[in-house]
């Protein structure tokens, strides 16, 4: 296996100490037409894209991942290609952008989702159309806070004077992700953007920031040595730092804590860009398999303190599918927090109406029945070419409705 970065040493950190464990499903062997198929990446050369710098966890199981790969695709060559920037949205870009011939593939941060949630260009990914061949581990978030500061608690921090935390860059799923708790858990915080690979942890020691919101696996062994400490964690079965949803009250921030644990909960994966024929899919999925079960993969993993807990593609794309369907008022806050402004939307068809036009039913653009609360002053409604009000508004009307998804009040109702 070659590996290739982006002006950088393909040298991997690593980290002490994590659980390991291997999903059972993986102990058999992959399907045999699946199998078959792998001729058709013998003479292939496979790009496996890392969507940050050498070093850390991505770059960890990233490697990981396609030097055991190649193994199973008998005949292959896999190249590493660390793609950083803008955190991970370069990387995750280059993956969507890919020829779907089953030669492309790679690892990105999966809270760039939010993203997609709220409607932000910064991604040309659709993750519902992405083809999912597996993922290598779960991976909780944490609450980092160095060592040399005086806050020791979760409640400490809240009662804190206001203090530096590092991110990735701006747009970024771990920006994305320390904004939102920030803004949402009311934390005393300052988020300073730009922190790659492991910037954050140095800028710690050096004492330029007083904390991050990481992943355990690449914080384990920052810990272990003595450089900072664990408050909160999101998610995980570990038992030694409390977890964040006890700390939270509100249903906006329960929802949100569950949002984020979801995404640990995905973490380290493998996928390619959307429409990967079937057959070289199968065939990835199942090399993906064989590779996660391998002892000595697993050997590697345990060395290097990382935790091996695989799951299928086919179970990573109906996780996915479920992070996509939040709620408009989780949706809402996610927007609030990152100040991202929805794009106005139209419904068009035939209203029912309620409580003398106070609520209608209308058929939205994704489909499903959505119910708005029309305003009697804000909301401009107009039937058959002449300005109304909620009382004009009837059963079977044929209208255009004018919304923004989270947001049940429309700007205009249009009606013949």
């Amino acid at each position: 296996m070659r590996q290739e970065s982006l002006g950088a040493s393909p040298h991997i950190s690593v980290s002490l100490g994590i659980a390991f464990g291997i999903a059972a499903c993986f102990a058999t062997p992959a399907p045999v037409a699946a199998q078959a198929d792998s001729q058709f990446y013998r003479g292939k050369t496979v790009t496996y894209i890392v969507a940050t710098a050498p070093g850390g966890g991505f770059d960890f199981y990233g490697r990981l991942a396609a030097e055991y790969m190649e193994r199973y695709l008998p005949g292959s060559k896999f190249v590493v290609k660390n793609m950083p920037g803008a955190g991970h949205v370069i990387g995750l870009n280059a993956v969507y952008a890919a020829k779907p011939d089953g030669l492309t593939i790679g690892t990105f941060n999966t809270s760039l989702l939010y993203n997609q949630l709220v409607g932000s260009d910064s991604i040309k990914a659709d993750f519902s159309k992405m083809s999912w061949i597996g993922k290598a581990a779960s991976d909780p978030r944490v609450i980092v806070i160095s060592q040399s500061s005086p806050i020791k608690s979760f409640a400490e921090l809240k009662n804190s004077a206001t203090v530096n935390f590092a991110s990735g860059g701006l747009g970024g799923g771990g920006y994305l992700e320390s904004k939102v708790l920030i803004d949402v858990l009311h934390l005393p915080v300052k988020l300073l953007a730009g922190y790659n690979g492991n910037d954050d942890q140095l800028a710690m020691r050096r004492g330029e920031i007083t904390g991050i919101i990481s992943s355990r696996s690449s914080s384990d062994e920052f810990i272990k040595s003595g450089y900072g400490r664990y408050i909160a964690q999101i998610g995980g079965n570990d038992k030694d730092v409390p977890q964040l949803s006890t700390f939270v009250d509100t249903p906006q921030a329960k929802s949100l804590v569950a949002l984020i644990q979801s995404q640990g909960d995905i973490s380290r994966l493998t996928a390619g860009p959307a429409d990967i024929p079937a057959a070289q899919l199968a065939t990835l999925r199942a090399a993906y398999q064989q590779a996660m079960a391998d002892k000595e993969l697993q050997d590697k993993a345990l060395k290097g303190g990382r935790p091996i807990e695989a799951a299928s593609g086919e179970a990573v794309a109906t996780m996915i599918k479920a992070a996509l369907n939040q709620s408009p008022q989780t949706v809402a806050l996610l927007r609030d927090a990152l100040n991202v402004k929805p794009a106005e939307t139209k419904a068009v068809g035939p209203l029912v109406v309620q409580d003398e036009g106070r609520k209608i039913v209308v058929t939205g653009a994704d489909g499903k029945p959505l119910t708005l609360e029309p305003s009697g002053s804000r909301t401009k409604i107009t039937v058959a070419g002449k300005e109304g009000g909620r009382a004009d508004l009837k059963n079977g009307l044929n209208c255009e409705v004018a919304y923004t998804p989270g947001n049940a009040e429309p700007s205009a109702i249009t009606c013949q």
